[in-house]
């Protein structure tokens, strides 16, 4: 008889609908409850800095500030920097956390928590076509000549490590000079010096000549093979060449013709250029930390993914002559995650009951863990699947998931959730069409929790009819008003229908 009058009290029904994403098939179930287990949105957010790179150098790298919720996850994340960096549909965001010029961790897990990333880390996302996700992926490592002063101020050249990898999909076969197109491809958005085409008749005839539109000093270095003066916007003029080849150095729109072999692109002056700029970087062989003897990688090597590594590691030696011609500031300098924000007194995070209630019975995909048999298509679907109320109890407990788990954390969440006392309706969220009981609720009592997953104290508040609200806190009872027994520690609540 007890166990009927507790069952009949206490016990409640879900409607738990699957819906198949492929044939829309559906399956529909009902489930007890004894209580209903909520979910406390946090309205917290954590603003975060994260330094996106493209993988074909077709674009600078840009820092972005993107908010997240406080306890959110890597999906959040993810998602955030997406809208922020106009992610297209054929691309995905590859995020890694960067520490003394390497990659430490690649977070490809969804659920992990942003919590397990601290302030002071640093970012970098990495731009991948959907098409390469399963290729087979090179990471550069680099080193380049900075001015370093010494002893009675003598300058001297000294090896200094980018704080920034570039990264980039691979081919399924890899030789020395694939990596060394690849590499100068990805330097493409830091050069100071940028072609410019131009269908310019060179004398070879109908070839491109290429137009420099700086050199590495940072002037304008024009190709003076033709003399006709161009048109009168002053972007680019010419002389006329009396005793041979010069070249002709711009600044400002004003030139100054010097001596000296003409700046000449042309054919096979392209290829030469090519080779001067792999003769300035060393590339050598090394693992994810950069920290074993390097092998020599020659433009000779034949295939260098022979064993088929998911990620390949390569460490690049730059010449002095290299550093001059790309601006090192946007591989040198990546930010640091923000501090959290603060919250300003009066605005603490919080949430009402019905965004709980809400956020449980929202429709969701289930886990690739949690796959549902589809009867029609015959195999696993990650269905749709939808809970709703269908009937309620007399006696409902509502249990507020406080505390959250992760792999590496554990956290409890501080949230106030704003809760009705006397009259908490739930007529809207129940879906069945036979005649229902009086769905309102009245609070009669409440667990807290103070402290956190390391430790932490219980208290009770109850209603008496005609006496009012008590706190019980061990031995001692006390009276409470109605208007203090809302806090952020409420845990467990207790509605019985009025």
């Amino acid at each position: 008889v007890v166990n009927f009058l507790l069952i009949f009290c206490l016990q409640g029904q879900y409607k738990s609908t699957l819906t198949c994403p492929t044939c829309n098939k559906t399956s529909v179930t009902f489930d007890p409850f004894m209580y209903l287990s909520l979910p406390v949105p946090s309205m917290a957010k954590r603003t975060m800095t994260v330094t996106v790179f493209s993988t074909d150098g077709s674009r600078e790298p840009f820092s972005y500030d993107v908010s997240v919720p406080k306890f959110g996850t890597l999906s959040d994340l993810v998602q955030a920097l997406s809208a922020a960096c106009s992610l297209g549909g054929d691309e995905s965001l590859l995020i890694t956390e960067v520490y003394n010029n390497c990659i430490i961790r690649y977070l490809e897990e969804p659920s992990d928590s942003v919590s397990l990333l601290r302030d002071g880390d640093k970012l970098a996302a990495y731009r991948l076509p959907k098409q390469y996700e399963k290729s087979s992926l090179v990471v550069f490592t680099h080193k380049h000549f900075a001015e370093h002063s010494g002893v009675d101020n003598f300058v001297t050249p000294q090896m200094k490590e980018f704080e920034a990898p570039l990264l980039a999909s691979l081919p399924e076969a890899v030789n020395g000079l694939t990596l060394q197109e690849i590499y100068l491809k990805l330097l493409n958005p830091f050069r100071f010096s940028k072609i410019i085409s131009s269908s310019t008749d060179c004398g070879r005839g109908d070839s491109d000549c290429a137009v420099y539109s700086m050199d590495a000093a940072g002037d304008c270095a024009v190709n003076l093979m033709d003399t006709t003066p161009s048109s009168s916007d002053g972007n680019v003029h010419s002389a006329q060449l009396e005793d041979g080849p010069e070249r002709n150095q711009c600044n400002d729109n004003s030139c100054e013709v010097m001596e000296g072999p003409s700046e000449t692109y042309c054919g096979e002056a392209d290829v030469s250029d090519k080779e001067a700029q792999t003769e300035q970087f060393g590339f050598y062989l090394t693992n994810e930390r950069d920290d074993v003897q390097r092998t020599k990688i020659e433009m000779n090597d034949l295939d260098l993914l022979e064993a088929k590594p998911n990620r390949l590691h390569v460490s690049v030696n730059w010449q002095h002559s290299a550093s001059k011609q790309y601006d090192v500031s946007m591989l040198n300098n990546l930010p640091e995650i923000h501090k959290l924000e603060v919250i300003p007194k009066g605005t603490e995070d919080s949430v009402a009951l019905h965004v709980c209630l809400e956020a449980f019975l929202k429709e969701e995909p289930l886990g690739p863990e949690d796959m549902w048999y589809c009867p029609c298509c015959k195999k696993h679907q990650q269905a749709m699947k939808k809970l709703d109320l269908w009937r309620l109890p007399e006696v409902l407990v509502i249990h507020l998931k406080r505390f959250s788990y992760t792999q590496f954390t554990r956290n409890k969440l501080e949230t106030f959730v704003d809760f009705p006392i006397s009259d908490l309706d739930l007529s809207s969220y129940i879906t069945t069409e036979n005649e229902q009981p009086y769905n309102h609720y009245r609070l009669y009592a409440i667990s807290s929790h103070y402290g956190n997953m390391g430790g932490g104290h219980y208290t009770a508040s109850i209603y008496q009819e005609g006496k009012g609200w008590h706190k019980f806190d061990d031995e001692c009872v006390t009276p409470i008003s109605e208007d203090n027994i809302k806090t952020a520690a409420a845990y467990v609540l207790f509605y019985r229908r009025e």
